[in-house]
């Protein structure tokens, strides 16, 4: 392999790749890349065995071939390299990489023990990349950790009754944006995928989304770059039976006020759990924070209510973070009885089709 290729547009794609790599692993081959030159360009291949990339990047190509070199090591170097370009070119057992009036050599590994990538198929349904960023970003800070179930630990993607679904839940609170379009597949797709697939996506361009005959994988393709996913097994809750309908009380919130009321109020708190009581009273909400050790602190917000006092207590980060998700000025929290779920949405559903299930806590 000898190749010339432009520096920045290289970093980028090892940037984008790397997040497709086992960090640490007890196969060592998933650290590291594999590149190939032909055709004009660079192709890069990176995989943990649950993602599978393939990145292709222009390239003055003068020697076809293939090595398989450590992505941390590449990465760094191409990233700190005072140069517009980068030279790359094989040398025995060596990948010797030069730019400016810099030199490094880094050794390789047998490329046939790179692992076999799934066969790549391009999807016929096409949804934007933006509206994907838009579907993670408002979904994925309520997808469970790994102690979870696994159904729960990923992202669930669906078409519905003339909408994209893309929902998060933990089983503690549950997020849900449901912006118009068609999909015809049912994709349970990991956390760290997601993380991949954020990397990629600049949010103008085009994907094309398919699913493989026996479930186990989606492929989504641009026209720079394949991703292979092997999605979570397990059959997704039945998230709408959950959300709530009917409601006793109903009050419109300022964002960004309730917002500063609750981070002043997390001063006060540590660890995971921060409970928040919340009292309503005509235009008025009080928020509370008490704690024996930690002290305790008061928020009063004016609001538009009108009803009987109402009283109920949240985990502050959980409505802290669904409050973060909004692309509105306000907001809805509709109440049915302290005991269950509360519902908080946007006052501009058309416009910010996101909602998020809450399960209060006794305070």
């Amino acid at each position: 392999m000898k190749i010339q290729i432009d520096r920045e547009e290289f970093e980028e794609a090892l940037k984008k790749a790397k997040e497709a790599t086992e960090k640490k692993s007890a196969l060592p081959i998933l650290t590291n890349f594999l590149l190939t030159a032909s055709d004009g360009k660079l192709t890069v291949k990176a995989t943990d065995l649950e993602n599978y990339l393939v990145l292709s990047v222009k390239a003055d190509v003068e020697e076809e071939g293939s090595v398989c070199v450590s992505s941390r090591s590449l990465s760094d170097i191409v990233r700190n390299l005072n140069s517009a370009v980068v030279n790359l070119e094989t040398e025995e057992e060596k990948l010797v990489i030069s730019g400016g009036r810099s030199k490094f050599k880094l050794p390789t590994v047998p490329t046939e023990d790179f692992p076999e990538f799934p066969q790549a198929v391009e999807g016929e349904e096409v949804i934007s990349g933006n509206l994907i960023l838009e579907g993670i970003s408002k979904t994925e800070y309520a997808i469970a950790k790994e102690e979870a179930r696994i159904a729960l630990q990923g992202m669930f993607m669906k078409g519905h009754e003339g909408r994209i679904h893309f929902v998060g839940s933990d089983g503690h609170r549950l997020a849900l944006y449901e912006p118009e379009g068609s999909f015809s597949y049912e994709l349970l797709i990991p956390k760290k995928s997601l993380k991949v697939i954020q990397r990629l996506l600049t949010g103008i361009e085009d994907v094309k989304v398919a699913k493989s005959e026996d479930g186990s994988f989606a492929y989504f393709t641009s026209e720079e770059w394949k991703l292979i996913v092997r999605l979570l097994e397990g059959d997704y809750p039945d998230y709408m039976a959950v959300i709530p309908t009917e409601f006793s009380a109903e009050v419109l919130l300022d964002v960004e006020e309730t917002k500063k009321a609750l981070k002043r109020l997390s001063g006060l708190a540590e660890g995971k759990v921060f409970p928040v009581k919340i009292t309503l009273n005509d235009n008025l909400a009080i928020l509370e924070f008490m704690d024996p050790e930690f002290g305790e602190g008061r928020e009063e917000l004016d609001v538009d209510y009108v009803g009987e006092v109402f009283e109920i207590g949240f985990n502050g980060k959980y409505l802290l973070e669904a409050l973060d998700a909004l692309d509105s000025d306000k907001a809805w929290l509709k109440f049915t009885t302290p005991d269950t779920a509360a519902l908080l949405e946007s006052d501009d559903y058309e416009k910010d089709p996101y909602k998020c299930i809450i399960m209060p806590m006794r305070v």
